[in-house]
């Protein structure tokens, strides 16, 4: 059982600094996180590296985080991405007695600040009208993650979430209201839930629910801990090879170039003979975001399927003139160079 400890925050910001270079997967410029710990306690989360002994058990409430993000928000260019997305979910049970996210959304909605927010909760629905105010203005986008649609072995995998079947049902309910969604495969655990059939489950169903995108990442193993506690998760749910670490990890935090690589490939090719968009697709943002940020999101996920098509040097030149673009120190020579550079052209004017 979790218990709230009602606080003040400790750190001299409610933002995150803003990034040297745009995030590629959730298009935003700054991060933004409510609640200290998760109540969610899924096994896999980068969250127990930070806290733990007490990441599910012990919930930090920032009561002072709208009246100081209302503070900072001057400061933030309207047409920068705010994500929530860090390591603990906006909406975990807490929000239903404190409700710190929906005041945020309160400060996001009277400035038209563009957002993106990641939850496995259905109760974000609560907010819906909100999320329409955003969106109206520039732009809010909801995303869930979704690593398995079995439902024992989510519940072995992701602690106490909403079981998959839910949060699919949240994505269908948000796009009714004219919400973009999106679903974050996230992280993609070797032998548990990256075989064929797997993922093709999984994609499948998102395709059949008409979400907007999709992205996905690896399992993150930043320490011996937290190999630990993945080892310990794994072994609810089947006996796996000795071998698992030493042939994806050996002695890296993340799987190794050539498996991602077979594995990207592979989702790419999935998802394009579904029809599912990979990252957000330009028709989004189109518009919505400082030109500056939609022209470097453009070049990134360019490049990315330039990469994952075998053109290294031409997924290079994207993401270095991405972060020029993105930073003010591109010239007009450099953006002339791009095989994008009329599309870059009438996006920066």
């Amino acid at each position: 059982m979790s218990y709230y400890i009602r606080d003040a925050l400790a750190a001299p910001n409610v933002l995150s600094t803003r990034r040297p270079t745009i995030n590629e997967y959730f298009l935003s410029s700054y991060t933004l996180s409510i609640y200290s710990g998760c109540e969610f306690g899924c096994p896999y989360c980068d969250g127990w590296v930070y806290d733990p002994r007490s990441f599910s058990q012990q919930i930090r409430v920032p009561l002072d985080l709208p009246q100081r993000l209302a503070i900072e928000l001057n400061q933030v260019d309207r047409g920068d991405l705010i994500a929530i997305t860090a390591l603990s979910d906006p909406y975990q049970p807490a929000e239903q007695s404190f409700r710190i996210m929906r005041q945020v959304l309160q400060h996001f909605a009277d400035r038209g600040q563009p957002c993106l927010i990641m939850t496995k909760s259905p109760a974000i629905l609560e907010d819906i009208s909100l999320l329409q105010r955003i969106n109206e203005q520039s732009l809010a986008i909801v995303m869930t993650t979704l690593i398995t649609l079995d439902h024992n072995l989510a519940e072995r995998l992701e602690g106490r979430a909403p079981p998959p079947t839910l949060r699919l049902d949240m994505l269908t309910a948000l796009q009714r209201a004219g919400i973009p969604v999106g679903v974050a495969v996230v992280p993609v655990i070797p032998y548990v839930n990256d075989t064929d059939y797997a993922m093709r489950r999984l994609l499948q169903a998102c395709a059949e629910r008409k979400v907007d995108f999709v992205v996905w990442d690896y399992l993150y193993v930043p320490d011996r801990y937290h190999r630990n506690r993945v080892s310990e998760m794994l072994a609810q749910i089947g006996s796996y090879p000795s071998s698992y670490y030493r042939d994806i990890y050996g002695d890296q935090i993340v799987v190794n170039a050539d498996y991602r690589a077979e594995r990207n490939l592979q989702f790419l090719k999935r998802c394009d003979m579904l029809g599912l968009n990979v990252h957000a697709p330009h028709r989004l943002y189109m518009g919505k975001l400082a030109p500056r940020n939609e022209a470097a999101l453009v070049l990134k996920h360019t490049g990315f399927r330039s990469l994952l098509s075998g053109q290294q040097r031409v997924s290079l030149l994207h993401r270095e003139l991405a972060d020029q673009i993105y930073t003010g120190t591109v010239t007009t020579e450099q953006i002339q160079s791009s095989p994008l550079a009329a599309t870059l052209q009438g996006i920066l004017g």
